[in-house]
């Protein structure tokens, strides 16, 4: 390993650098829906707050149980007692340990052993080895190439999100709240605008219904991005003649009935023509509406939708429940109107999407390149 080192670049364990803190004695379950200060537990997503710091400064934190997770502060913030705080001696930059510890996350993961729940041991993270340019100043070149990079992807997150929030306020401002309908446009049930259908699965006992199909088959997991165009499963022409399921076309409306999580109440349209299984509701429009307004309509709609569910410990929807569901219908004129916005926006989450892929694979080759000597000259 010394061999292949770029000229300058030295390679020490990590025990030689950490100094370990104190480990914290507060809970995972004692945050706060929002505390003055940022809250680590063994998570690899910081996202929990609480009123009290118990440290103040620059540390990195460590998740000891479960899976792996790194963290870097440098402000006041407190743990819960599953994270290891280390402190970095000063002839490293500690958000370059960080970046190195992250890049490589694959190290730390292979560390956690056990039955059930998996940990990590202070013994295991002190061996671990890293490399480093001696020279500080070189150390933060790095580090701040790969802050820009990491920064440009933060700012192209909080562009999605930018423009899922510019539809509803658009759809707020030209027919108010579905809920209320303070602008009293007219409502319809769904069944008064749409044939409502749903779909089946054959029987998974008989390969002839499954091997080597060519028809798309679309479950509930699948009604989560605006249009589907690509499914999991495919079944058989013989497979669709003996069973409840049907092929929709192309532009079909499908509303998740239900499913794990979040999925019940999800709604998307069909970009392919293809089968779902019996949790899908689907919907036809009459040729009277405009379906991408319908659409965004029933997407806006989702918690008064969820709330409709039945039954015990998974509440579900049903068809009765879609059928008599309640749109707020405008003009034509103005669903095609709010129809063309909402294209013109896909185009450019379509573009973002592109934009996204191309971040996280530049932030991908410079984490590559940042360890092996590749950004320094």
């Amino acid at each position: 390993m010394k061999n292949t080192l770029p000229e300058g670049w030295k390679e020490v364990e990590l025990g030689d650098i950490f100094n370990f803190q104190k480990k914290s004695n507060i809970k995972a379950g004692d945050n706060q829906k929002e505390g003055k200060y940022k809250f680590f537990t063994s998570s690899d997503i910081q996202s929990k707050f609480i009123d009290n710091a118990v440290f103040d400064g620059e540390y990195l934190i460590f998740s000891t149980g479960g899976s792996a997770g790194v963290h870097y502060c440098n402000e006041k913030f407190s743990t819960s007692t599953d994270c290891f705080v280390v402190k970095v001696d000063n002839r490293l930059i500690a958000k370059y340990v960080y970046y190195y510890l992250f890049t490589n996350i694959h190290i730390l993961e292979a560390g956690f052993k056990g039955a059930g729940l998996r940990h990590i041991s202070k013994e295991y993270i002190k061996r671990i080895k890293i490399v480093f340019p001696e020279k500080k100043e070189t150390q933060q070149k790095i580090v701040s190439i790969l802050e820009k990079a990491e920064k440009a992807k933060e700012m192209r997150k909080e562009a999605d999100e930018l423009t899922k929030y510019f539809l509803k306020s658009i759809f707020m401002e030209m027919f108010g709240d579905t809920e209320n309908n303070a602008k009293k446009i007219e409502i319809k049930k769904i069944a008064d605008i749409c044939e409502v259908k749903t779909g089946g699965t054959p029987d998974r006992a008989k390969s002839s219904y499954w091997d080597d199909g060519t028809i798309p088959w679309v479950k509930t997991t699948e009604i989560k991005e605006n249009t589907i165009y690509n499914v999991d499963e495919f079944i058989t022409s013989e497979g669709l003649k003996n069973s409840n399921a049907t092929i929709f076309p192309k532009g079909t409306i499908l509303i998740a009935m239900y499913g794990q999580g979040i999925t019940r109440g999800k709604v998307a349209k069909l970009g392919i023509d293809a089968a779902t299984n019996q949790a899908c509701a689907a919907l036809l429009p009459s040729k009277k509406y405009n379906t991408d307004y319908l659409l965004f309509c029933l997407k806006i709609s989702y918690n008064r939708l969820r709330e409709l569910g039945r039954g015990g410990n998974q509440p579900n929807l049903n068809l009765s429940i879609i059928k008599s569901f309640n749109i707020i219908l405008p003009s034509l004129e103005l669903q095609n109107k709010f129809a063309s916005i909402v294209n013109e926006v896909q185009q450019m989450k379509d573009q973002q999407k592109h934009s996204k892929e191309h971040l996280d694979n530049l932030f991908n080759a410079l984490k590559q390149k940042a360890f092996k000597g590749g950004l320094t000259c």
